[in-house]
């Protein structure tokens, strides 16, 4: 009977802290059975489609970062097709190999999206033995408050106080000895040569900006909106291989993570740790930030006075927190799936009067060419619109700008993020757009973002908008589509609230 352990990679490039990968690797060991790693380059990930919307930034991340995490395995199959089906493709192959008999095992981190579970459940039903280990979501899924009614958790604050030393003390593994391991020699399965020239054959097929957002039967096509492609052949920032991910954090907690609560909504500092895209597609691992803040301040963070935080600790618990955050939205996903498309507030469902579809489509075009007459909001989108990524500061104020200015649904915008993100993370990005909507979790009153105000707080100098726009365009650009002071009552009215509920709104 041959014994085979299959590593599936999905987003998680690295050696250090990963569960399946370890424990994969260790079990070879001690088992004597023999090694396959592999990543199955799904027939989504070719082309744009509105239903996945894996982008042209994503398409073009994949296909530098899969090749570096490859170079690490003597041999690392790379296979073409849907995901279950084509395990079952292999395990077919794989059991005509092995005449006298096949003894598989599958070792994969969990995600905490629908789909998964139900490629999961496929592969069980085929009598494979699947090993799921936590990874994405850290802390307990199933974690309830303690309100005595047993709910799952729907606001931030109390939802960090209740995980925070679980999180902390969360297990960090080492990365796995690669060395003197058997690996399964199959160099041809499903089509695919074991090569890594196969993806960049793959991706250079597929190298037009291809974006489509489909939401509520209207269909735009980006390509058509704007005249560049997005750049990352020099993006400063832009980080694919773990290594590369570990050395940029270091560097940042030594020079900059102690300020991080102060300097973190600065757009003209820039002073964020732009861990979002090795987070995203899991060239660190949460926890693994979390270790190096614990040994770089030789502090735990196990006990934190909430009334008065220290101010030498300050940036360090904040960026915690900001990671927690991940993990919330994460936790809310799995929880709900729906999510995705269906606000999680339900007073707010199908009750916002959003603007029409014509009206709705021409704003949602002004706004990703950034042309609103918002100098702020604008500068934001040609930052994203170039570099598939932006400031979370911005973040906030566009989505508020899109769905309280200009009155769009804010799925158009979750729409857009999805195929422009470089660093897309499903939940955050989903929690993110609700959050900026005020029909998410963690409900607050209404709020609504002064674009003038949050330029005059965040970018004082200018430095942010005429870097994005341009002399040219700061000076003399298009007048505001809406008036603020016209989009703030239009707004109070689209949500149902009169002008002397103060305490349902907030301006920031």
């Amino acid at each position: 009977m041959k014994k085979v352990n299959i590593y599936w990679s999905r987003r998680d490039f690295r050696l250090h802290d990963n569960p399946a990968l370890y424990e994969c690797v260790q079990n070879c060991r001690e088992t004597h059975s023999e090694f396959l790693p592999i990543f199955i380059l799904e027939n989504y990930m070719l082309k744009a489609e509105p239903k996945f919307q894996f982008g042209y930034p994503s398409r073009y991340f994949l296909a530098k970062a899969l090749p570096e995490f490859g170079k690490h395995f003597e041999n690392f199959l790379l296979l073409k097709g849907r995901g279950a089906e084509t395990i079952l493709e292999m395990q077919t192959e794989l059991i005509s190999k092995y005449k006298n008999g096949l003894e598989l095992q599958l070792y994969v981190n969990e995600d905490v999206y629908i789909d998964f579970y139900k490629q999961i459940k496929k592969l069980k039903k085929h009598n494979i033995v699947v090993k799921v280990f936590n990874d994405q979501l850290t802390v307990d899924k199933e974690t309830k408050s303690n309100n005595g009614l047993g709910n799952y958790y729907s606001v931030f604050t109390p939802f960090k106080k209740a995980v925070w030393k679980e999180f902390l003390n969360s297990k960090v593994l080492p990365k796995p000895d690669l060395k003197s391991l058997k690996y399964v020699k199959i160099n041809h399965i499903n089509k695919v040569e074991n090569t890594f020239e196969t993806i960049w054959h793959e991706f250079s097929k597929n190298r037009k900006l291809e974006i489509l957002v489909e939401n509520k039967k209207e269909v735009v096509d980006i390509e058509q909106l704007l005249d560049f492609k997005p750049d990352f052949q020099n993006l400063e920032n832009f980080i694919y291989e773990e290594f590369e991910a570990q050395k940029h954090f270091k560097k940042y907690l030594e020079h900059e993570l102690r300020n991080y609560k102060e300097n973190r909504d600065s757009l003209e500092k820039d002073q964020t740790s732009k861990m979002s895209l090795p987070l995203a597609w899991g060239l660190v691992s949460a926890r693994y930030l979390k270790k190096e803040i614990v040994e770089h301040f030789d502090d735990d963070f196990s006990e934190i006075n909430w009334f008065k935080i220290d101010d030498k600790l300050a940036g360090s618990i904040q960026y915690i927190s900001e990671l927690i955050w991940r993990e919330f939205y994460k936790y809310l996903f799995h929880h709900k799936p729906e999510l995705m498309n269906e606000e999680f507030q339900e007073k707010f469902r199908y009750k916002v009067k959003w603007v029409d579809s014509k009206i709705a489509k021409e704003r949602f075009q002004a706004w990703i060419k950034g042309e609103t007459g918002y100098k702020i909001v604008d500068a934001a989108m040609m930052q994203l619109a170039k570099t598939g990524w932006m400031h979370n500061r911005a973040r906030m104020i566009v989505a508020s700008v899109l769905t309280k200015n200009l009155g769009v649904d804010w799925r158009w915008g979750q729409e857009y993020f999805r195929a422009m993100l470089l660093d897309l993370d499903e939940a955050s990005n989903n929690g993110g757009w609700q959050w900026g909507a005020s029909v998410g979790a963690d409900p607050k009153p209404i709020r609504i973002f002064n674009p003038y105000l949050q330029a005059e707080n965040y970018d004082k100098k200018n430095i942010y908008q005429k870097k994005w726009l341009g002399d040219d365009r700061f000076f003399f650009g298009p007048e505001p589509l809406v008036d603020h002071k016209v989009a703030r009552n239009d707004a109070l009215k689209r949500y149902g609230l009169s002008q002397e509920k103060d305490g349902e709104v907030r301006d920031y």
